[in-house]
């Protein structure tokens, strides 16, 4: 084979390697990559709370409860406040990562700043979780009664049944949450810490 046509044979594939670069399907594949994956579900956790928080303060108007009222605000505040965190840690992410910084280092920032964000919600949660059961249970319990707030759980039965309910809900939104977490962002920051582990040795 004559040097002419092994150069037109290596050129033919250079051709055709650009063009796979090019390719749609190359880039729904690059898509796919962890830390693309974990901005894009941050985004789409996001725009949840911007609406669930919404509700929030409809509900804050509607309902002339101040036992209520109080709730609405916690629960408010603690989406707000997990808002900031997750935009924060959003803009952090730098899903680019060029052979010039440490591929090791950026991976166990972004990894650890979804393990602390994660964690501070999970502690958080410990305290608004009851909050908003039992903001929930009064708000239903006078609605459908008709009395008022002191009237309604001036009654041992009711006192009872409040912390039953408060007593359900909260693990049920702790492992909730727990199982959301993992399902759009815990895969995701297993294979981060594989390639972590890899890269450690």
């Amino acid at each position: 084979m004559s040097l002419e046509n092994t150069w037109q044979q290596n050129e033919g594939k250079d051709d055709m390697l650009s063009k796979i670069l090019q390719d749609e399907h190359f880039d729904n594949f690059h898509s796919k990559l962890p830390l693309k994956k974990l901005k894009k579900n941050l985004v789409t956790g996001i725009v949840w709370a911007v609406l669930v928080t919404v509700i929030y303060i409809v509900l804050f108007f509607f309902i002339s409860l101040r036992q209520v009222h109080v709730g609405l605000a916690i629960l408010i505040i603690f989406n707000l406040w997990i808002m900031i965190l997750s935009w924060n840690l959003y803009r952090g992410i730098n899903d680019n990562i060029t052979p010039h910084n440490s591929l090791r280092q950026e991976l166990e920032k972004n990894y650890n700043g979804f393990q602390k964000w994660w964690s501070i919600q999970e502690r958080l949660g410990l305290f608004v979780y009851p909050v908003g059961a039992a903001a929930g249970f009064i708000t239903g319990g006078v609605l459908g009664s008709g009395k008022s707030v002191e009237a309604f759980l001036y009654n041992p039965r009711m006192l009872t049944i409040l912390c039953i309910t408060v007593l359900i809900l909260v693990p049920f939104c702790y492992y909730g949450a727990r199982w959301m977490y993992n399902y759009g962002y815990g895969k995701h920051l297993k294979k981060i810490k594989s390639f972590i582990d890899e890269l450690s040795v």
